[in-house]
């Protein structure tokens, strides 16, 4: 979201991430079709069969539901493969990939967690039980023209010139941010980033699904997680080495982190000495204090008891 918010204020982005699901969420957003083009591409295609049919799956999914991904995922994969997938498939494996599964009927799943959020097959079949549900039929085309629509309801021509006109500016990196030679060196008025908060959250596991869908090893990202605090460290001045490089003297860079552990580390503590080793001057940090979402009370977290409560963005900046 950041690289489209970047566009349609009349900046020219750089999206650099380690995990190639960036790139499948962020470029649809860029040119997105209109929603008679997702219509028409949806309404043409057989998707009664397709290879990678998954036995385990059917713990999310009703069997003809999961026929009916399996059909789209096949298809998506052989335009892929081929070189031939336009702006149209794109949108639609964005859209599918985020309907997957989730906790309403607007996803294909029975509920679950939210669609970032994937729950291993042994968990489901506990939540399953618990619920005393079983995985109903949904309807996958109609469910991703439905979420197109609403995706699609402000997004007129203006938008579209709007983003067409940096469309050939932006570039989507799938690598580590601590080595990006593609980027030229003064070139970047603005780093807006946020790095994985320790081991907290483990985004292999949590994209699992979303990574099946899309043909990615999601075993095999390498996507930083670190366990011990000098660990992290270290890993983030790496980063901030490389920040400074690409930002122009007097650029600026707002890092988001958290506190983690129960609050009793708070990585602005050692974001800033990573930042100010590398010459980097620290400006603020500005906290958020978050309330209720729908993520903690699917998991049955109660508000300011656990996980991460606060945002804390911290600003630097580089000298001129």
């Amino acid at each position: 979201t950041t690289v489209v918010e970047a566009a349609l204020l009349d900046r020219a982005a750089v999206g650099c991430d380690v995990n190639p699901l960036s790139s499948v969420l962020t470029r649809p957003r860029l040119a997105p079709p209109t929603l008679a083009q997702v219509s028409e591409r949806l309404r043409a295609l057989d998707l009664s069969s397709g290879d990678g049919y998954r036995e385990d799956l059917t713990v999310f999914f009703h069997p003809d539901t999961l026929h009916t991904i399996c059909g789209l995922r096949a298809y998506l994969r052989k335009r892929q493969m081929a070189g031939a997938m336009d702006g149209v498939d794109e949108w639609i494996q964005m859209v599918a990939v985020n309907r997957l599964t989730g906790h309403s009927p607007g996803f294909f799943s029975v509920y679950t967690l939210p669609p970032n959020q994937a729950v291993s097959i042994v968990s489901q079949r506990k939540i399953n039980a618990r619920r005393a549900q079983t995985p109903v039929a949904r309807d996958v085309v109609r469910l991703i023209i439905k979420k197109s629509k609403s995706l699609l309801r402000d997004c007129g021509d203006a938008t579209r010139r709007q983003l067409g006109t940096y469309r050939a500016r932006h570039q989507l990196l799938v690598q580590g941010a601590s080595k990006t030679p593609e980027i030229r060196s003064a070139s970047v008025n603005l780093v807006v980033t946020s790095p994985p908060f320790l081991d907290v959250v483990n985004y292999a596991s949590d994209n699992w699904l979303r990574c099946w869908f899309c043909g990615i090893d999601a075993d095999g990202v390498p996507i930083t997680m670190a366990r011990k605090l000098d660990t992290w460290r270290a890993a983030m001045t790496d980063v901030f080495h490389e920040l400074r490089r690409v930002l122009v003297p007097g650029g600026s860079v707002a890092f988001e982190v958290g506190e983690v552990r129960g609050g009793t580390i708070k990585l602005e503590e050692t974001v800033i000495p990573c930042g100010h080793s590398v010459g980097l001057e620290p400006l603020a940090v500005v906290i958020n204090a978050q309330m209720f979402t729908k993520t903690a009370n699917c998991w049955g977290i109660s508000n300011n008891r656990k996980g991460t409560n606060t945002n804390r963005i911290v600003i630097f900046r580089k000298p001129e």
